[in-house]
């Protein structure tokens, strides 16, 4: 992996991550927002049966002087004892006792300011449907007329129970056959909700651009290592191949002399095809790093493709020919896009040469470039008969070689699908192999809208 895939990436961490991060909390914060209102709808809840079993008013007097224990709660109820004798319980009764309080709404009737904040009004309508009462000495905001006009659109409602703005509503059936309809103001707590909403929002926000650049920062020290290994990767291969140059080159002067002195042998002949076998492993070698170097240069103009691939290709014809197999070419002219041309050349030549090695004998190699609204096509294809589409998921692994003992008798080293998918990438194309009724075909795709 070298400097410019590492940095791809390391950007796509750093953007799943941030996205990642963002869902979180995200999630957490509607979980967050899922609980107060489902806390309000509680309360509001509580408030409005409460509302209706009197009658659809609050007993201000009896709250007033009494609390719960004037409006129908027994003084003498042993339950009742948390209220008045907690100096005789332990402290961690109080606080459960007083933790039931809250959730079954008591604390809040035993507020005694619990009556003069609450704001609401209620309707009741008789069972043909007049209006027998209007209640609206807890809403300084709405007439009877008002009241009425809000009560009717709540009875043709589906649901019974909701919102209608910043107020609640609730229809309930009493026990005389009256309809009661119920509005109670909660708008502090829906103001309260919707600010707590936005500044989840805004943390999740802020905290989303923080862990970007968190990420970025941190990530950058972390990948440090993997570039300059990937450098020092390349140099080695670059310093190895120069250095492999010499003895090779030795060996073969060697065998050449000694050919010359005691004739051609068994042995001579070895040592040449291990030699010559070397030489190209030495050339994949110094392509690969050649590539890497070259990722970010050459000049970028309007290149001929048609010219370039035929050209190319057309290297291949008497190699293919020598062998038996025939070179086909389905070029449309005058295709163009924003290239470098060297890499067009080399792109076509890494793949003629892999399909004139592979080709099935007697087969025909076809290559092909067509351009359609926006994209240029070039496929190289030949006959192989022991290919498989399984194979094809592997052909542009670096050193893979469908021959798993690496028999040379091809000459292939599993390096040149490798470089030709990097070169693709580089222009910004995809490639793919493709096999099919015992052809296989290397497809390569380029946006020619794109100017690289």
């Amino acid at each position: 992996m070298n400097e410019r895939e590492i940095n791809a990436l390391r950007k796509k961490f750093i953007v799943v991550s941030t996205i990642a991060f963002a869902l979180v909390m995200f999630i957490m914060g509607g979980m967050i927002y899922g609980v107060m209102l489902r806390t309000i709808r509680v309360e509001v809840k509580f408030i409005m049966d409460y509302i209706i079993d009197n009658g659809g008013e609050l007993p201000e007097a009896d709250l007033k002087e009494g609390g719960l224990d004037a409006v129908g709660s027994d003084p003498a109820d042993e339950n009742d004892s948390h209220h008045h004798g907690t100096e005789d319980i332990t402290l961690e009764e109080r606080m459960k006792w007083e933790l039931s309080d809250f959730f079954n709404g008591d604390s809040l009737l035993n507020n005694p300011d619990f009556v003069y904040t609450t704001r609401y009004f209620s309707v009741i309508f008789n069972e043909d449907g007049s209006v027998d009462d209007v209640k609206i000495s807890h809403s300084a905001s709405a007439s009877e007329e008002a009241a009425e006009y809000y009560a009717r659109i709540a009875l043709d409602r589906l649901f019974k129970f909701g919102s209608f703005g910043s107020y609640y509503y609730q229809v309930e059936k009493m026990s005389d056959g009256k309809t009661i309809v119920i509005y109670l103001d909660r708008t502090s707590q829906v103001k309260l909700t919707m600010q707590m909403l936005f500044m989840t929002l805004g943390f999740i926000f802020i905290g989303s651009v923080l862990a970007f650049l968190i990420m970025r920062k941190l990530s950058g020290r972390i990948i440090r290592p993997e570039i300059e290994n990937a450098e020092r990767q390349k140099q080695f291969i670059t310093n190895a191949s120069h250095e492999l140059k010499t003895p090779l080159a030795v060996i073969r002067a060697n065998t050449e002399m000694q050919e010359m002195l005691g004739g051609e042998t068994e042995w001579t002949q070895s040592n040449m095809r291990q030699v010559k076998r070397m030489e190209g492993l030495i050339q994949n070698l110094v392509m690969i790093a050649r590539s890497q170097e070259r990722e970010n240069s050459g000049e970028l103009t309007e290149t001929d493709v048609s010219a370039a691939v035929n050209e190319a290709a057309m290297n291949f014809g008497s190699v293919a020919a020598s062998e038996g197999k025939t070179l086909t070419m389905d070029v449309d002219p005058d295709i163009k896009m924003y290239a470098d041309d060297s890499k067009v050349r080399q792109l076509v030549s890494l793949l003629t040469d892999n399909a004139v090695k592979y080709c099935d004998d007697g087969g025909d190699i076809g290559v092909s470039l067509k351009k359609n609204k926006s994209n240029i096509v070039l496929s190289v294809s030949n006959p192989y008969a022991e290919g498989s589409e399984e194979e094809c998921k592997r052909f542009f692994e670096r050193f893979y070689r469908s021959d798993a003992s690496h028999n040379t008798e091809k000459g292939g080293y599993g390096i040149g699908l490798s470089v030709a998918e990097g070169l693709v990438k580089q222009m910004g194309g995809t490639i793919k192999a493709e096999f099919k009724e015992g052809v296989i075909s290397f497809v390569c795709v380029f946006n020619t809208k794109i100017k690289r």
